[in-house]
């Protein structure tokens, strides 16, 4: 059976799944090259089909994550376009209005500046308004059977969160035990979180579901308050935060912990407030900014630990798999991880909504009397495309300038330049990985001995904010030297922070966060990515360090290159001297 997944909404992605094994999958953005992108992923379905070697015609089933989305949202093209002002603008016109003032605005009429009815491509007589979700999801149903000229029989949905859920489920290699899944965004088809238990060779069992757990939403807020990006810049608050500690931000905390309650497996709110950004703003007045990021970072540490604690309590179940946006809290999934009555933790590779295309396309093929013990789960975070040397070398004989150095690459040549202070950007031989951490394959590495590189690579491409911290690919065989991991957490995605070795104080202090000195390592297996790991080996035969610092290939506000041409062209646009990509070293001159 092959089956086609298909998120179109936020972080809009395909995949394809051919009995059971998952040959492909990627985002939207990668190919479009429009940071978050939402609506239709066509390119993304057409890449998945195309390196699958099959065609449209090949496929039986159509898999879509999420029914209820509203039309507004894909009239301005939220969470892709819309720029920091307009979430303010979204806040202070529309719901401070519906919210607080009972009043009833359009959000189009909000918005009107984001709409281009010209890039709509969905039947407008199929939707009522701007709020109507079920003429928006018979809408995207016509859409996709037009545009992909596929029967609307072979198409379903599944729901927002059991996708999130499935995906988590049966990516993890703990899949032999008894497990615990849960779930928790910022919302999805009427929920923010669920709790679920997997047995071995089973489907999964939902035991909890809520529309209460808003933690994710008032850190979406915490970030728009902070004047970042709401769904995107999370991760500077979360870096920010380590920056101040309780004696400071004991005032911020106490007003976000003043609030949202865990109840059980369930949330309560202790002081019920109308809405999630105008209450704390006002209530914060006064604070510092590195205040209220502690303050919303432990809030989310401890609201997400008790909840975990309390399934592990409930149902004896110690083992458990995180998925959904708020899965991407590095720190908090470093205190999950620390629980005593936790025994193994893990986090999917890109848990936030790029990746429910691939539950989508599982619970599809369960849903066809398919055992899951049939499905060959994948192994590592490599779910993309990869490319030919000879693909790589019709890009670069069309885009390199004549006055750049073009050489067949070596480990040792490239080990070496990063052992003398050099930046190189990689893109790798192998499949590209999935989700928004680099794991090599679309990387950027320097020397993890030097703290300066993190300004260099911030002067030449990156543009980050100062405080915030670089990763370290760390090859397997060497884990112990650097990161305290007495659990033996899968720590292969950069999902989950650790403490630090005194070996790593000295070897990798590039790839340690600069105040607090944690970690959140992608540790390099040779079968997942030989080339990588034989890269890393050739710098660790120079330097005696087992471990590169690593950051994302993309210039900032873009997202991760996805083809060899974006690599090329991103290469070219900023100030990296070198890029190794495919076989071959280019250098500019």
């Amino acid at each position: 059976m092959i089956i086609l997944g298909i998120n179109d909404g936020h972080n809009s992605s395909a995949c394809l799944i051919i009995d059971g094994k998952l040959t492909c999958s990627i985002a939207e953005e990668r190919l479009s090259r429009e940071k978050n992108h939402f609506g239709f992923p066509s390119q993304a379905i057409n890449c998945v089909l195309e390196y699958s070697g099959v065609t449209i015609k090949d496929v039986d089933k159509i898999a879509m994550s999420s029914k209820h989305f509203i039309p507004a949202y894909y009239y301005v093209s939220r969470n892709s376009r819309i720029t920091i002002e307009d979430y303010w603008k979204e806040q202070t016109d529309y719901w401070y209005p519906k919210l607080i003032e009972n009043k009833n605005p359009k959000y189009l009429d909000v918005l009107s500046h984001r709409v281009n009815r010209d890039e709509f491509p969905y039947d407008e007589s199929l939707i009522k308004n701007e709020s109507d979700s079920e003429g928006m999801w018979l809408a995207r149903v016509k859409h996709l059977s037009e545009t992909l000229g596929v029967d609307k029989t072979i198409i379903s949905h599944h729901d927002h969160h059991m996708c999130h859920a499935y995906y988590g489920y049966m990516t993890s290699q703990l899949r032999n035990k008894q497990l615990l899944v849960y779930t928790m965004d910022g919302f999805g088809d009427g929920a923010n979180g669920t709790v679920s238990i997997g047995q071995p060779g089973k489907p999964l069992q939902e035991i909890s579901r809520s529309s209460n757990c808003n933690i994710g939403r008032m850190y979406r807020y915490a970030t728009l308050l902070l004047g970042m990006r709401p769904a995107e810049h999370e991760y500077k608050l979360m870096g920010l935060a380590a920056y101040n500690s309780h004696k400071y931000g004991a005032k911020a905390y106490d007003i976000y912990a003043e609030t949202l309650q865990v109840d059980g497996l369930g949330f309560k709110y202790k002081k019920q407030i109308k809405d999630h950004f105008f209450y704390f703003k006002d209530k914060l007045q006064g604070q510092r900014f590195d205040a209220i990021a502690y303050g919303i970072q432990k809030r989310c540490e401890e609201i997400l630990s008790e909840w975990i604690l309390n399934g592990i309590k409930k149902t004896g179940v110690a083992n458990v798999v995180m998925s959904g946006g708020v899965a991407q809290n590095i720190k908090a999934n470093k205190i999950i991880s620390e629980l005593d009555e936790l025994d193994s933790l893990f986090i999917p590779p890109g848990p936030g909504d790029e990746s429910i295309c691939v539950g989508a396309a599982y619970l599809e093929y369960i849903k066809h009397d398919k055992l899951i013990s049939n499905i060959d789960p994948p192994s590592t975070g490599y779910f993309g495309p990869s490319y030919s040397d000879d693909v790589i070398e019709a890009s670069l004989k069309k885009m390199i300038p004549d006055n750049y150095r073009i050489q067949k690459a070596s480990d040792n040549k490239v080990a070496e330049l990063i052992a003398k202070g050099d930046v190189v950007a990689r893109f790798g031989d192998g499949k590209m990985e999935f989700g928004a951490r680099a794991l090599g394959n679309r990387s950027i590495l320097a020397d993890p001995r030097k703290p300066d590189v993190i300004h260099h690579i911030n002067k030449l491409v990156k543009m980050r904010d100062f405080w915030m911290p670089f990763a370290p690919s760390i090859l397997a065989e060497r884990e112990k030297d650097y990161i305290v991991n007495p659990k033996n957490i899968d720590s292969r995605f950069m999902a989950v922070g650790f403490d630090s070795t005194t070996i790593a104080k000295d070897h990798i202090p590039a790839g340690l966060h600069p105040f607090d000195r944690t970690a959140r390592p992608q540790i390099v297996h040779k079968s997942d990515n030989p080339s990588y790991h034989s890269l890393i080996k050739a710098f660790e035969k120079i330097t005696g360090v087992g471990a590169l610092m690593n950051t994302s290939f993309n210039i900032h506000g873009e997202p991760i290159v996805g083809t060899p041409d974006h690599a090329i062209d991103t290469f070219l646009r900023c100030g990296l001297h070198h890029l190794l990509i495919g076989s071959w070293l280019v250098s500019k001159e």
